[in-house]
């Protein structure tokens, strides 16, 4: 099959994005998303219509960056002002998703030197938080990292924890993009892949925790295609002290794990992430290990004592109404972690590309059985995918049993 030439495929993406964000406009359940969508759609369409004179013109990649970063600057960083600046003048609790009210609730409790997970103060700040859940931080502790400008007093709307989201996931993409194999054409496709594709480009005005966590696995997936086992293994260890969603994704990228010479370096890879991810989470965990569960495991997987807020609906949601929760939500997870076995036991030849498709496809399965899912956690699998379809990366040579791990 012939693929579109390059502009084209520009144009076809930025009417995609002006359709989804019409649907969104128009459908969306939440009103905060509403108004993405109707901030958008202007921007997708007259950046579809500048695609398309751009490729009869024959234009070449770099005047088409420079139109994709026009094409952000109307779907992202437009509407992510104007909500942060809208929120900054009316109630904190408006304007912003409740990802957004928690991260910083939770900052705040931290600083106050309270457990910011739920038990030990039910009655403390959380309890009385105008959006979402009212007992509940579900993310890792670092993720608080992002929620620390309110809580140190930074006025608004600076503050905002999403523009510290975007901060995030615009520094470390470009570390990304520096580190990306490959002639600028891939470069531009990834950087569209991450913020253009409106499943990532309505997150960060809304909500955006997921979208430094996507960077970060996508440094590591650079580092890993570099041959470079242990910056991955830093990089993903972030991801991984920030938000359980990264969790699957790690055995996949173990698996590539590799030296300059082709062996295999599995530890130079774990030895990293195991670090840091015990050294952010064990403070807590020692704290109150009740409450680190209840919110950490049980909530996200909607056995907590409340339901999560995590309402789109999927396979796994629905099977869910059928019977007891407890039974079938371990049916459910015990299927998606035999998909993933599956996938990495197929995943032969070791490469970072191979490793990123395989760890799209466990996301994707996951995501339609998971007991508690948001329609945004799409930007897992399909920047996974993404990256799988993308990367370059040397020939993988397999070394003697003898060589490192």
């Amino acid at each position: 099959m012939r693929m579109p030439r390059p502009g084209a495929a520009d144009a076809v993406l930025y009417a995609l994005g002006a359709a989804v964000a019409g649907g969104v406009g128009l459908f969306a359940a939440i009103p905060l998303q509403r108004e993405w969508g109707r901030l958008a759609v202007g921007p997708y369409a007259a950046g579809a219509v500048a695609a398309f004179v751009l490729h009869r013109l024959g234009a070449g990649v770099r005047a088409r960056t420079w139109l994709a970063a026009a094409v952000v600057v109307g779907v992202v960083v437009m509407p992510l002002a104007l909500e942060a600046t809208w929120r900054a003048r009316s109630h904190p609790g408006l304007h912003a998703q409740s990802e957004v009210i928690i991260t910083e609730e939770a900052a705040r409790a931290l600083l106050q030197g309270r457990d910011p997970y739920a038990t030990t103060y039910v009655h403390g700040p959380l309890a009385a938080r105008p959006l979402g859940t009212t007992t509940h931080f579900p993310y890792l502790p670092l993720m608080m990292a992002f929620g620390m400008p309110r809580a140190a007093g930074l006025p608004a709307p600076l503050s905002d924890a999403r523009l510290w989201f975007a901060v995030g996931t615009s520094g470390v993409g470009g570390l990304m993009l520096r580190r990306w194999p490959g002639e600028a054409e891939r470069k531009l496709r990834v950087a569209q892949a991450l913020v253009l594709l409106p499943t990532s480009a309505l997150l960060l005005p809304t909500g955006g925790d997921d979208m430094p966590v996507v960077a970060l696995l996508g440094l590591a997936v650079a580092f890993l295609a570099a041959r470079k086992p242990r910056a991955a293994g830093v990089v993903a260890g972030l991801a991984a002290a920030m938000k359980q969603t990264s969790w699957p994704v790690l055995p996949f990228l173990l698996l590539a794990a590799r030296n300059r010479d082709g062996s295999r370096a599995r530890a130079a890879f774990a030895g990293p992430v195991a670090v840091i991810v015990v050294a952010v989470m064990a403070p807590f965990v020692l704290w109150h290990p009740a409450a680190f569960v209840e919110d950490a495991v049980k909530f996200p997987l909607g056995l907590g004592r409340q339901r999560s807020a995590a309402g789109t609906p999927t396979i796994g949601t629905a099977l869910l109404r059928l019977g007891p929760h407890g039974p079938l939500t371990v049916a459910l997870v015990a299927i998606i972690a035999l998909v993933a076995v599956v996938l990495l036991v197929r995943t032969r030849t070791g490469s970072t590309r191979d490793a990123a498709r395989a760890a799209g496809l466990a996301w994707l399965v996951a995501l339609l059985l998971a007991p508690a899912a948001r329609i945004g956690y799409l930007v897992y699998p399909l920047n996974l995918l993404a990256w799988g379809w993308l990367l370059r990366e040397p020939a993988t040579v397999e070394a003697p049993q003898g060589g490192a791990t």
